[in-house]
């Protein structure tokens, strides 16, 4: 087996947009993918983002204020502790974590984001970074068609108004769902989860060295890479 082939690593992560833990996620592995890069500037590293409600009862129409939401869900006391830690560890990466606005399901997101992939992986996960944005930092309304299509035409995904038209068809619903029951089907019950090379899972807002340590062994050949 070549150099070339041993550095081939796929990694599809199964994600909410609504989840903090998705957008620590999201940074901590995006910063272990550069990291390896730079060692390896051969490998090829490819990443795929797929879908997964974290409540599949949220409206997708009706959207509800966040605090109140969270409040209902976890209760204040957890609320309280929630809060502070998922600050502080978003501060670590750059985040600002805003928890005003409000909440709906993101079924439309991830069309959206699948719709990305399919032109080019390189555009979701530019968009991807660019809603994680919105909704946490901006307190942005992640069900608006309006937001995400204005998203999609900052990225190069597409013009807004081709994005509005995609998103007010009913394009890609069939495959969102199709993927999420085959996570559902794979024991996935949590998010993020990144499946590596279709084998390794990695569970939870891992650091970016768990990540790495794990690319050097695929390097390495310690963990089979098929």
């Amino acid at each position: 087996m070549s150099a070339s082939q041993q550095q081939q690593i796929s990694l599809a992560v199964v994600s909410d947009i609504i989840c903090p833990w998705c957008y620590i996620g999201y940074k901590e592995l995006t910063n272990a993918v550069k990291q390896f890069k730079q060692i390896h500037p051969t490998a090829k590293v490819d990443v795929e983002y797929r879908p997964f409600l974290l409540d599949p009862m949220l409206n997708c129409k009706e959207p509800l204020e966040k605090v109140a939401y969270f409040l209902k869900k976890f209760g204040e006391q957890r609320v309280k502790m929630m809060v502070p830690a998922m600050n502080q560890r978003g501060a670590e990466l750059g985040i600002t974590f805003r928890w005003g606005g409000t909440i709906r399901q993101t079924t439309s997101a991830h069309r959206l984001l699948m719709f990305a992939y399919q032109k080019e992986p390189k555009l979701q996960l530019a968009l991807l970074e660019k809603i994680f944005e919105a909704y946490f930092e901006q307190e942005k309304d992640i069900g608006s068609h309006e937001m995400l299509a204005a998203l999609a035409e900052d990225v190069g995904v597409a013009s807004k108004a081709e994005a509005l038209e995609f998103l007010a068809s009913d394009k890609l619903y069939k495959e969102i769902q199709t993927q999420i029951m085959e996570a559902q089907g794979k024991g996935i019950t949590g998010v993020p989860c990144t499946v590596i090379n279709q084998k390794y899972a990695i569970s939870g807002g891992q650091k970016s060295d768990v990540y790495m340590d794990i690319f050097e062994k695929l390097a390495a050949r310690e963990v089979p890479v098929s």
